[in-house]
């Protein structure tokens, strides 16, 4: 008797070989890397799921010693030959609908029923996207270059913005170390830009905003959106010109007043917040109310546009007044004032910032720390220095670092 032949290779990953061509990439990206992506996946999924049967061109041993060898075709499932040592097979042709069935109708099987139909939907929605990719960079080029000066202003602005809420921040930071000369620079600075934005658009509606007026004609919408933005960023711009001139107030007033400063900065932000959403208001009013749509629907998409601006404005009027009560309320909410017995037993030294104690604090845990120090601290944590008790509940927001919002109120 001649030995047997040797199996056959088996196909990497259980049966599913990835091939992955440069020219379909090139080609059409998208379905290329979906239909690699997919084939690894089904591999992945396939190549686990070997149990005790024999896989596909092994030799199965049949009870009288004899040895059978069977070629598994590519309809045939992982294993099916584990019980056909013994007897006669059925043909292939009888079982693949069985088995077909039998895999589309498995609710808690593998699923590879279903992902033939699956993979072919994105693939189709992958070509449709690439069919419509190049046409919608055509359009996005148009549209970019029919509104050129604005992109190129709105990059700009943006640019300055980020760039002056970090100078803003990192002045604020220095406390006591500040330059005066540096920090008349920067409202200078700050001024002229502001000004000459507004100079550049002066005979735009782009001022009326400002104090509450609707534009004099209909927007167009990106005329509306290109208006807003830039007020909303000169608005904010402006603010820091306000923010810098306390700054050079409490580096020249006496004494360390960083509490009341960090609590003005809060005061400034928050009514910042709330004029910034009011701001908006004209150009979209101007814009809803459009008599070319109809009388009715004109009126009513300005109706629920007030309301809806009206709903939202609740919560920063609430926040403006916390700021504004916490900016008149002398006492301190998270401790009280330090005797001088208290401060000798606990050593005249703060473990902050390691000096002697000026205005010393007593904390809710009996912990005591310069005013100035205890309020910066816990302006950006809740708990003490020392012992991580929690000393301060969880209030408004606070912008004691000069920072501002850096994201846009549109609407």
């Amino acid at each position: 008797m001649d030995p047997p032949p040797p199996p056959p290779p088996q196909p990497a990953h259980g049966g599913y070989a990835q091939r992955f061509s440069p020219a379909g990439l090139i080609h059409a990206p998208l379905s290329a890397l979906l239909e690699y992506s997919s084939g690894v996946l089904r591999a992945q999924a396939g190549g686990g799921g070997g149990g005790g049967g024999p896989q596909r061109g092994e030799p199965s041993a049949g009870a009288d010693g004899e040895v059978s060898i069977r070629i598994a075709g590519p309809d045939d499932a992982p294993g099916a030959g584990a019980g056909d040592a013994g007897g006669g097979q059925q043909p292939a042709d009888e079982e693949a609908p069985a088995a077909r069935g039998d895999e589309a109708g498995a609710g808690g099987g593998s699923g590879r029923g279903d992902s033939p139909y699956q993979g072919y939907d994105v693939q189709r929605l992958a070509r449709w996207v690439e069919h419509a990719l190049p046409f919608s960079l055509l359009l996005l080029g148009v549209f970019i270059r029919q509104h050129l000066q604005g992109f190129f202003v709105m990059i700009w602005i943006a640019a300055v913005m980020f760039k002056s809420n970090d100078i803003l921040r990192k002045q604020t930071a220095l406390k006591g170390e500040r330059k005066m000369p540096m920090l008349i620079g920067i409202v200078t600075v700050f001024t002229i830009h502001v000004f000459g934005v507004y100079w550049w658009y002066r005979n735009d509606d782009l001022v009326r905003p400002l104090v509450m007026l609707p534009p004099k004609e209909i927007p167009p919408f990106w005329h509306a959106i290109f208006f807003i933005a830039v007020n909303d960023t000169m608005v904010r711009q402006a603010a820091m010109v306000v923010k810098c001139v306390l700054l050079i107030y409490y580096k020249n007033s006496k004494g360390r007043h960083y509490r009341r400063q960090g609590q003005m900065l809060t005061v400034v932000e928050y009514s910042l917040l709330l004029y910034r959403a009011l701001l908006p208001a004209p150009v979209w009013y101007r814009f809803f109310l459009n008599k070319e749509y109809g009388s009715l629907f004109s009126s009513l998409t300005t109706g629920l546009y007030l309301t809806f601006k009206v709903a939202s404005m609740v919560e920063k009027v609430r926040s403006l007044l916390a700021s504004v009560n916490a900016l008149s309320h002398k006492d301190l909410h998270y401790g009280s004032h330090a005797t001088t017995e208290q401060v000798l037993a606990a050593g005249d030294l703060c473990a902050i910032c390691q000096e002697k104690m000026h205005t010393p604090i007593l904390l809710q845990c009996k912990h005591i720390f310069c005013e100035d120090c205890a309020s910066e601290w816990l302006e950006r944590e809740r708990t003490c220095p020392l012992c991580r008790a929690l000393v301060k509940p969880g209030d408004i927001r606070s912008f004691s670092d000069g920072s501002t919002t850096l994201f846009f109120q549109l609407f």
